[in-house]
């Protein structure tokens, strides 16, 4: 759906001037020996760049002059810690579109040296004392635990290992021990889990963590909270728990979620990778620079049906209805090829926070409705008898929608886009509906749905991981998803070995990467 920006032709705007023994310098000489660009044009470039991600819709265009301007000051040493010092002094508390930003911005620059992420922590001046501070800068160490992990999830190993110092540790700990600001809270809590990607980092913080007063198990029952970030704080923690650092003689949370009267969640089979679901299955948040995608157990092919979903995060999420046939495929699609709920011809969902509904990756504009926020109630219907999906806002209508049905009349999923850092939770009928339609019949997933015990349970990553590892495949299986039979050949390449489904989401051959002009299935 577009260029990544770092192959954007940068402009001449911005030229830094080489040092006179350029010939003779190495690279990183040449990094540290820069000049710095004016502080005042950095800071009026990433708010700029933040205005314009925010309300970015056409990924074909290129990418935005501030963002490759930014791009081109962060390849030097200098510059890109001048970026970052930016970042987190300016980007608003009360955006929710900043810590998402941080990401992109972070993503489309060059990978720091280990010398510049140690300067950088030392720049912070990490450390409890700071944690501490009576009155804190809320806006500056939100941002700057988001900038850790961020970096913490690009830098997987040594790099990663520089940043942990034992301040930085205390800093982040701090913040979650003594839980004076959830927002702080939570986003030091995403910044160690992203740090415990290193092994080492992980050993060493499971080690702090380590004593019979866990704070994690304190937070974790915050996850049912009726306060938006406390409650984003609780599922975190209980995430964190159970993948993360697991304590002793702890039930993991899906061995206490009650199930009674489940009949249909989010799909743990059917969820792009970096996605985390809830115990019970109905509510998903992502923390992961990419964008992550699920569909939801029960398919629809006729009739009326209605689903909810409630806004904890007032971000971006494409939350809609797709087929099989719709890809998931992760890269930001704000600024690079990615593809979630509303990207493709089998797929169509609603983003309130740039109140735009998405068809084909093509965006419709909604002017007469407010950007969502925490707590909203999106109403999600879909009429195959009438051909119409009509989207609502707390009981407020949007127009019907029928373009999906030229391409396709049945096999429709709830399902859902996450940018970074959002989560929300639906309800397929097991609660009663707050903005039930008024005006025809309908049928919610939770009175026809049927999962066995073992689909109810919503396991750990890895605890999945370690099942596939030890179960066997069938000779005959899928090579990408080992669960249907390999049943086609991709043309013009003819490799082999995987099956429909599969098949329908890709655009080159996994084994040579060339292009697919064709599906041939083939006899079993």
């Amino acid at each position: 759906m577009g260029d990544c920006c770092c192959k954007s032709r940068a402009p001449d705007v911005f030229v830094y001037a080489a040092p006179s023994s350029a010939h003779s310098s190495t690279h990183s000489e040449h990094r540290q020996r820069t000049a710095k660009v004016d502080a005042h044009v950095v800071d009026q470039l990433v708010l700029e760049m933040l205005k314009i991600a925010a309300s970015r819709v056409d990924n074909d265009e290129d990418s935005p002059v501030s963002l490759v301007k930014l791009h081109l000051i962060a390849d030097k040493e200098e510059g890109w810690i001048q970026m970052i010092s930016s970042m987190v002094h300016v980007i608003p508390i009360e955006n929710p579109f900043g810590p998402t930003a941080i990401s992109i911005l972070l993503d489309a620059c060059p990978l720091p040296s280990k010398e510049a992420v140690v300067k950088l922590t030392e720049i912070f001046n990490l450390s409890t004392e700071r944690a501490r501070l009576e009155t804190p800068n809320i806006r500056v160490d939100r941002n700057i635990c988001v900038v850790i992990g961020c970096l913490a999830e690009k830098l997987v190993g040594p790099n990663s290992i520089a940043m942990l110092t034992h301040k930085a540790l205390d800093y982040l700990y701090t913040y979650i021990v003594d839980f004076r600001n959830p927002c702080l809270c939570l986003f030091a809590m995403i910044a160690l889990e992203k740090l415990a990607h290193t092994m080492e980092n992980k050993l060493v913080i499971k080690h702090k963590f380590a004593h019979k007063d866990n704070p994690l198990l304190r937070l974790e029952k915050l996850a049912n909270d009726d306060d938006f970030i406390r409650r984003q704080v609780g599922f975190v923690a209980g995430w964190t728990l159970d993948n993360l650092f697991m304590v002793e003689g702890r039930k993991l949370s899906y061995e206490e979620a009650d199930m009674t009267g489940i009949n249909a969640i989010l799909n743990c089979q059917d969820v792009s990778e970096y996605l985390q679901i809830s115990p019970t299955g109905l509510e998903a948040r992502c923390d992961s620079y990419s964008f992550e995608s699920v569909r939801c157990t029960f398919q629809v092919d006729d009739g009326c049906w209605y689903y909810e979903a409630t806004v904890v995060t007032s971000g971006v999420m494409q939350i809609g209805w797709a087929t099989k046939n719709s890809h998931f495929l992760s890269d930001y699609a704000l600024f690079q090829e990615g593809f979630g709920i509303g990207d493709d011809l089998y797929s169509i969902a609603y983003d309130g926070c740039r109140k735009l509904v998405w068809y084909n990756a093509k965006p419709t504009a909604i002017n007469n409705v407010e950007t969502w926020k925490p707590g909203d109630i999106l109403g999600c219907l879909i009429d195959l008898a009438a051909k119409e999906v009509i989207f609502s806002i707390n009981g407020k209508r949007l127009p019907p929608y029928n373009d999906i049905f030229d391409a396709t009349r049945y096999g429709f999923f709830a399902a859902a886009s996450f940018m970074a850092y959002q989560q929300c939770r639906f309800n397929f009928g097991k609660d009663p509906f707050k903005y039930p339609p008024c005006d025809r019949l309908f049928g919610a997933f939770n009175d026809f749905g049927n999962l066995t015990e073992e689909e109810k349970m919503v396991k750990p990553r890895r605890l999945i991981l370690e099942q596939m590892r030890h179960s066997s495949v069938k000779e005959d299986s899928c090579t990408l998803c080992f669960d249907d039979t390999a049943c086609c050949m991709l043309e013009p390449c003819g490799h082999r070995g995987f099956c429909s489904v599969c098949t329908s989401m890709l655009r080159e051959c996994p084994m040579c990467r060339g292009p697919i002009l064709n599906v041939r299935r083939e006899q079993i």
